[in-house]
């Protein structure tokens, strides 16, 4: 939400708030949301800080407070870089019967003057015909009805990009702060004055917004609803692309002119005068936004969301109270996440879907697998087989010792010459070296140093090696026999 509000019921801070004038704005923010910010705390403060408001120069006093906030802004190093800009529309509410609105922007405000809007700002758009020239004075242009091609306001505090001529005033820029103020005398005929953003007005009119808080105050509602209701109203049906009509931020002020009475008085007195059509005939409904298409798809895209999110809950809520009674660890493996594990057997989650099977393709050795558990033998069983099984070893090495010393052929021979050494150090066989393995390790000394070899200097000058002289290849005229 980048828009921001300031009210102050008490803005000379008198002991009585009746002899005090009061403040309302709306700040709709673009590009961030600082500006906007800053302007909901600095700008009203700025307004009684000033000398003309103290001397009751009130449109110069307003004029001040948005320039100098402004100023403000762009000489603080935390703006330096910031983006960021918002609209600004403010209404000063004075003791003696006056409002005087300042705006800046495309925000707007009007006042309902027995049932029948009057407009107390106007927009600043890059299309009217004073904004445009003051644009392309500055330096520069409008393109797709874009300042620049990028905002579509000509108005604004912050958008520092946009003001850095230097050789030109804050009013000249091409994007000012510089106010467009208004003022209007209260009269007994005026019911209500209203300051909303763009998000509003892009979707209603300003007659139609007068005639939906009419209609809605008639109806029983409260002001604060009655701006709840206008904010739904005017929000999209499908909100999901985030852009176009009905996507913007909104914000609404609505401010009831009693006139003396009382907030109670003040609904009875509009509610009559909207039932008897005074003034402005209020219709009986409220203006239709959007296609009733649009609407029923949306209601049914949501009904659709809430039946799934309840089925979820639902759910949630019956897995919960079925694993109260269990223990931590039961829990864990209950339920869905469960598995089933025997050995020799299937591997079958809670859901009774199969997860691993025993016949695989597997180059394992089949012995490997555990036996059947089906039958369950005694211990006395156990160790007769175990007894039975050390017995049938003995006889086994008994009878290979026995053949041992029988004569052997030639194979058998090749067969004991060739055979690796048992792990237990009785055969003796020679060890077999296969192609391919690295060669052991050297053995390390008896203190366990390996002393590695010295290079031996041997000077032999140009002295033939002894393959040479053998072979042949010594020239004749190197033979150390000539002379």
């Amino acid at each position: 939400m980048e828009d921001s509000h300031a009210i102050d019921l008490n803005l000379d801070s008198q002991d009585d708030d009746s002899q005090s004038n009061t403040f309302f704005a709306v700040y709709d923010g673009h590009g961030g949301a600082s500006v906007a910010k800053f302007a909901g705390e600095r700008v009203h403060r700025r307004l009684v800080e000033d000398g003309a408001y103290k001397e009751r120069r009130f449109p110069e006093a307003l004029k001040n407070a948005f320039l100098g906030s402004d100023a403000e802004m762009k000489n603080s190093p935390s703006f330096m870089r910031d983006p960021a800009g918002c609209t600004a529309v403010a209404a000063l509410v004075t003791k003696d019967g006056r409002i005087f609105v300042a705006n800046a922007g495309d925000s707007r405000s009007v006042i309902s003057v027995k049932g029948e809007v009057k407009a107390l700002s106007n927009d600043h758009k890059p299309q009217n015909e004073l904004e445009r020239t003051r644009i392309v004075n500055a330096g520069g242009f409008i393109e797709f009805g874009r300042v620049n091609g990028n905002l579509a306001l000509a108005r604004a505090l912050g958008d520092f990009d946009y003001k850095k001529n230097n050789f030109i005033g804050p009013e000249e820029q091409i994007i000012t702060a510089n106010p467009e103020i208004s003022e209007h005398q209260i009269t007994e005929e005026d019911e209500f004055l209203v300051i909303a953003c763009d998000g509003i007005w892009d979707c209603l009119s300003s007659q139609q917004v007068i005639n939906c808080i009419r209609l809605l105050v008639a109806q029983g509602k409260e002001l604060p609803e009655v701006c709840e209701i206008i904010c739904d109203h005017c929000l999209a049906p499908d909100t999901t692309s985030g852009a176009g009509i009905g996507c913007d931020n909104m914000t609404i002020m609505i401010i009831a002119l009693l006139h003396g009475r009382t907030k109670e008085q003040w609904y009875s007195w509009v509610t009559e005068r909207t039932k008897q059509g005074v003034g402005y005939n209020t219709p009986d409904d409220l203006p239709q936004l959007y296609s009733a298409s649009r609407l029923m798809s949306f209601r049914a895209r949501r009904q659709a969301v809430e039946d799934r999110q309840k089925r979820y809950a639902d759910q949630t809520t019956q897995e919960r109270d079925n694993s109260m009674g269990l223990s931590p660890f039961a829990r864990i493996l209950g339920g869905t996440g469960g598995i089933s594990y025997q050995p020799g057997s299937n591997i079958l989650s809670d859901s009774g879907v199969l997860m691993f099977d025993n016949e695989d393709d597997s180059d394992d050795d089949p012995m490997d697998s555990y036996p059947p558990s089906s039958v369950t033998k005694s211990l006395r069983q156990q160790l007769d087989e175990l007894e039975s099984e050390s017995k049938d070893e003995h006889d086994f090495q008994k009878e290979g010792s026995d053949k041992s010393d029988a004569p052997m052929n030639d194979l058998e021979a090749d067969l004991t010459q060739s055979s690796p050494t048992r792990p237990d150090g009785k055969g003796k066989g020679k060890e077999r070296q296969l192609q391919g393995e690295a060669p052991s390790p050297p053995k390390p000394a008896s203190n366990g140093d390996a002393k590695p070899s010295q290079l031996v200097s041997e000077p032999g000058g140009d002295t033939p090696s002894d393959a040479v002289r053998a072979e042949g290849f010594l020239d004749s005229s190197e033979s150390p026999l000539k002379v």
